[in-house]
């Protein structure tokens, strides 16, 4: 058995249990809306703020389905795993939720790694992929000029194109 580079101390969360609790985003969102609320916050209320975020909308357009599906979520496995490691104070049968004392430890590493906004790149990648397969497939189809653009022109547009947005967003994530 190797030895731990971090004893443990029993009072508070080890590393490896703090960084496996903040790996998923919905409870990093859980911990940002309750640190950001004073008090006890509605399980449904909270459930309409991380769906609102998961779905890119403002959360008077949230869907019922939408928000269900991330409050039974929170209710079945987040909340419940945040509340064993005393990250939030959860009372299931009143749908309450509240930071508890163990979340000092999680404030830190949040604030580290985020800015708040929720921009996701993957957007942008889908665009481009959209953007660039027209052209081509109107080539693949012969239609004119399209047809006329050799392959390798296609695969250099492509790869510029990718290019820049993987640029664009490793210049923007090394600024945080």
């Amino acid at each position: 058995m190797s030895p731990q580079l971090f004893p443990a101390d029993t009072d508070e969360l080890t590393r490896d249990a703090l960084f496996s609790m903040l790996r998923n985003e919905r409870r990093r969102e859980v911990i940002h809306y309750l640190r950001d609320h004073e008090g006890p916050v509605d399980l449904r209320e909270l459930s309409e703020y991380i769906a609102a975020i998961e779905n890119d909308c403002e959360r008077s357009a949230v869907t019922y389905k939408q928000r269900k599906r991330v409050q039974t979520a929170l209710y079945q496995m987040h909340l419940p795993k945040l509340a064993d490691q005393n990250i939030v104070d959860y009372d299931r049968r009143a749908g309450q939720v509240e930071l508890a004392d163990g979340a000092e430890d999680c404030l830190p590493y949040l604030d580290a790694v985020t800015d708040g906004n929720h921009f996701r790149w993957w957007r942008w990648y889908l665009i481009v992929a959209a953007v660039v397969s027209v052209p081509v497939g109107l080539a693949a189809l012969g239609v004119r000029p399209f047809a006329s653009v050799s392959g390798l022109g296609y695969a250099v547009v492509v790869c510029t194109a990718f290019a820049a947005v993987s640029v664009a967003q490793a210049v923007t994530e090394r600024g945080r």
